[in-house]
């Protein structure tokens, strides 16, 4: 199911809602004034991949790709307990 923005018709507040795919927000209770009835706004999607936020749809991962990915989250997990400790000896 897709987050979509919806626009209340009464009172203008922006919000947003985890509906199903073909949901039009005539039936969204606006979370400020509470009126029933909002109309879906078209707005940008996310999406989340590897590698600087950058993956092509259908691309499949090399095994030097699982490695890179695997070696950078491991270095950066070594380098924040290296730097918590050095903060823990100053304290």
């Amino acid at each position: 199911m897709p987050i979509y923005e919806f626009k209340c018709n009464a009172c203008s507040h922006l919000f947003e809602e985890l509906v199903p795919v073909n949901t039009t927000g005539e039936g969204q209770k606006c979370p400020e004034c509470g009126h029933v009835g909002a109309r879906r706004l078209v707005s940008a999607f996310a999406a989340h991949g590897l590698e600087n936020g950058h993956i092509a749809v259908g691309q499949k991962l090399t095994s030097l790709d699982r490695a890179k990915a695997s070696g950078s989250s491991a270095s950066k997990s070594s380098e924040s307990t290296s730097s918590g400790e050095g903060s823990t000896k100053s304290a």
